[in-house]
């Protein structure tokens, strides 16, 4: 039986309403959506409103959803309202629910307010304009006995009529920490200060559970292709779920201040609105399997694409900066590629994309730009093409030309390939340029702009399919963006018990005073394993799981705050953390980073791996085996050894050289570079190179043997004939041994602060982190450079001054300590 509207509007008149009133319109039964398909027994849940209340607009609407896998039945449900000073008004007598096996009951509700509520929340001492109101619903059995629900709170958002402004937000320079820090309102937040607290769903508990802890930093990951009808685009859809979604985040946690991140998809069926618009693969096809079905997405260089997500940025970034919750709104970051990152497309199904008509255009532009006559280009490639018209996107079989094992292609005859590869990832960099220039203009240049890019070793293992189709590797051009504040990087999948890392070039990240963004999304212990089978979250078992994930996580903190950049956790609103000693955790973390806000974050590495953007397009997409060794070696091989070490880019080289290293790697520096070898000619310090070292000459031809850099490259390692003085060493692989890597260090005299091998040390000027993956007991050493009084971070032990100190390990598992150097 459907319960009416006037039934239920008189059952409540009947009630002792003091001022609010609750409407409720007839129920309808819908197909179940995710939460009640997968549901156990009874679902049950309020939504959040859409609709922002204010002096003029009393009342908003929202919904409530109930459904029960078992069977029908019956349940009642009562509602009161929940003020933010705290007060408590009930809206009427408890109403009936009626429930149908299989089925999802849908009944919307109408909350107004009157004199008293608005005179109420206009008086609220919060600093912000929007404030939470939530109707919070009790749920009783046909037993008498209460119900557990998946949300029994509706947010809605309140409007005090302040007229917001966008919070002052900056990276800060060359302040107190010494690094690029997240600055709001004239507060540094340093080290892992956020959370994702939408993902396709709020993580209610989540975040209320951080606000408590005093982190009251949040993002919403928002796909706003779903807004899309027949071909056009929904704005006032798309304000309506941002209303909800931060609503729903604020009535969680009232200090919460937002970032926003938006995926640039366009719908499945954008395609058939606009044909010929889509990427086009090396097989003809223009769908890959996506998030449940086929999808043709728009091409990097389709207009109609570019051109209708700018007008979608450029009003939502408006509206955000001109509306009801503008104060608690400090960046917007946008994404394209695979999950937003800006990484290409049809990876996954091993395809090539850039085969479409307007990629092709795109990149005979670039080449005339980058050549100016076909004469040039054809002395480059050393091809006899009649003009760029003749030029072709290269095929699947030019790009795989070559054998297994190869790494480097013969540069002589691959012209096109390394060329598209460069200019593709010039050509994405254009287009993050481009929407960070449209929400500068639209915000005022009150929004931080960021985005994901520049994932330099961690596509060392995406060979042949990924690694340069990636379009990652032009960070060099990307830095110089004025338009570009943050950019961020999940921290490496590969092999997270043995150690955090990213090998990505913050050094030149920070020098060029952009703030660097972790992704923390490390599964732990309550992950569910069919669906997360990450390295860390595999290794856990029942027992000492918890213990595990605690001391994985605090390793993680720590790596973060010594690499002095940002960051924030990422569970996709899966519930990972909740249990007690995580909320414990992100209280005392918290402290840290306050703390840590008044501190010297800067690096105290003495060694430095240069990391060259030109080089990579010289690569053969055979040379997996060679990029996962090498991806390993730069993540773990140094750093085992217990040395700290900085990442750069080679054109960053000048300011390497001037930080005063005392040993620089180059792994894979296989162009001749004239800047790169005078700078090298006034380094004092020592530089080993790795396998190819200026291979390839200037004029794109293959130069084996050579001593381009001053080193001779040849079968035999150099590194083998150490003498004294000796500044220039060779190994004629990407892996280095153990015993190489600590001959080096020895004759660099490279500080050691580990007694033991498979020891890794987090250092800054004010923070040492000490991890050891797997502890087979006995004592650890670690001795500074120069002595130091020095303190437990987390538990505030003083430790004393050193420079050597010692520490028990356990007999097996995991150990991880983070030490604070005090004031002298």
């Amino acid at each position: 039986m459907k319960t009416t509207a006037s039934f239920l509007t008189a059952v409540l008149a009947a009630s002792s309403l003091t001022a609010a009133t609750l409407e409720m319109k007839p129920d309808t039964y819908l197909n179940m959506n995710y939460a009640h398909r997968h549901g156990r027994h009874k679902v049950l849940e309020l939504g959040d409103s859409s609709a922002i209340l204010s002096a003029s607009r009393r009342a908003a609407g929202f919904a409530l959803l109930a459904s029960d896998r078992d069977g029908d039945g019956e349940l009642t449900v009562k509602f009161r309202l929940l003020f933010p000073d705290g007060s408590v008004q009930p809206l009427g007598d408890a109403v009936p629910v009626k429930l149908r096996k299989d089925r999802m009951l849908a009944r919307n509700l109408v909350l107004t307010l009157d004199d008293a509520d608005i005179a109420r929340l206009m008086k609220s001492e919060s600093k912000f304009n929007l404030v939470p109101v939530r109707v919070q619903a009790e749920f009783t059995g046909s037993d008498g006995k209460p119900l557990p629900a998946l949300n029994d709170v509706a947010a809605i958002g309140f409007d005090r009529g302040l007229k917001p402004q966008p919070p002052e937000a900056a990276v800060a320079e060359n302040g107190v920490t010494g690094v690029p820090t997240l600055a709001i309102n004239g507060n540094l937040y340093p080290g892992i200060f956020g959370y994702v607290g939408w993902n396709w769903g709020t993580a209610r508990r989540t975040v209320r559970e951080l606000g408590e802890a005093s982190r009251h930093l949040y993002e919403i990951v928002f796909q706003p292709w779903s807004l899309w009808k027949e071909g056009k685009f929904d704005d006032a859809a798309f304000e309506r779920t941002l209303n909800s979604q931060v609503a729903s985040i604020v009535a969680q946690d009232p200090e919460a201040l937002i970032f926003v991140r938006w995926w640039l998809y366009m719908p499945r069926d954008w395609a058939k609105h606009n044909p010929g618009e889509s990427i086009v693969y090396d097989d003809g096809s223009t769908e890959i399997p996506l998030l449940g079905g086929p999808w043709a997405h728009a091409s990097y260089a389709s207009k109609a694409w570019l051109s209708a997500y700018t007008k979608i940025v450029d009003t939502a970034v408006r509206k955000l900066s001109a509306g009801s919750y503008a104060d608690r709104i400090f960046m917007v970051r946008v994404g394209y590629g695979n999950c937003g990152e800006w990484n290409n497309f049809g990876y996954h199904q091993e395809k090539f994309s850039g085969f479409s008509p307007q990629m092709l255009d795109a990149y005979r532009t670039w080449l005339k730009q980058r050549y100016g006559s076909i004469d040039r280009l054809n002395a480059a490639w050393h091809t006899a093409l009649s003009g760029f018209g003749a030029v072709a996107i290269p095929t699947r079989e030019e790009r795989l030309a070559g054998k297994a094992g190869d790494i480097l292609r013969n540069p002589a005859d691959t012209g096109n390939v390394r060329d598209f590869y460069r200019f593709f990832s010039e050509f994405t960099v254009s287009l993050i340029e481009h929407f960070g220039r449209a929400v500068k203009a639209a915000s005022g240049n009150r929004l931080l702009y960021g985005v994901f890019y520049g994932y330099y070793t961690h596509h060392l293992s995406g060979f042949p399919y990924h690694m340069l189709d990636s379009g990652h590797y032009a960070l060099g051009r990307l830095l110089d963006s004025p338009y570009v504040d943050t950019l961020c990087s999940p921290y490496s999948y590969n092999d997270r018990n043995r150690g955090s890392t990213l090998g990505m070039p913050l050094e030149s990240i920070k020098a060029h005073g952009k703030l660097f963004l972790a992704e923390m999304d490390l599964p732990t212990h309550l992950a569910d394993p069919k669906r997360y089978q990450a390295d860390a979250n595999s290794g856990l078992r029942f027992a000492q799981a918890e213990e595990q994930t605690l001391t994985l996580y605090r390793r993680d903190f720590g790596r973060v705050l010594t690499w002095g950049v940002g960051g924030y956790w990422y569970d996709f609103a899966h519930n990972w953390y909740h249990f007690d000693r995580f909320r414990e955790f992100a209280a005392a973390t918290e402290k840290i980073n306050r703390e840590a806000a008044g501190r010297d974050l800067r690096s105290v590495a003495e060694v430095a791996v240069i990391l060259d953007e030109e080089s990579v397009f010289d690569l053969s997409l055979h040379a997996g085996k060679w990029g996962a060794e090498l991806r390993d070696a730069l993540s773990f091989d140094i750093e085992r050894l217990g040395v700290p070490v900085d990442f750069r880019l080679s054109s960053d080289l000048g300011r390497a050289v001037k930080r005063g290293y005392r040993l620089l790697v180059f792994p894979a520096q296989f162009r001749q570079n004239p800047a790169i070898r005078e700078a090298l000619a006034a380094f004092p310090g020592h530089v080993l190179f790795l396998y190819g070292a200026g291979m390839v000459s200037a004029e794109n031809r293959l130069a084996v043997p050579n001593d381009f850099y001053g080193v001779p490259v040849t079968t035999a390692d150099a590194v083998n004939r150490l003498t004294a003085g000796e500044r220039r060493f060779y190994w004629s692989g990407p892996r280095p041994p153990a015993e190489v890597w600590k001959a080096v260090l020895k004759q660099a005299k490279v500080h050691r602060y580990a007694s033991r091998d498979e020891t890794y040390i987090y250092a800054n000027a004010s923070y040492l982190g000490i991890w050891v993956p797997a502890s087979d007991g006995g004592t650890l050493t670690v001795t500074l450079p120069e002595a130091a009084r020095m303190t437990d971070a987390e538990t505030g032990e003083p430790l004393g001054g050193g420079p050597e100190f010692r520490f028990t390990l356990p007999e097996k598992g995991m150990y991880f300590r983070l030490l604070r150097r005090e004031a002298r």
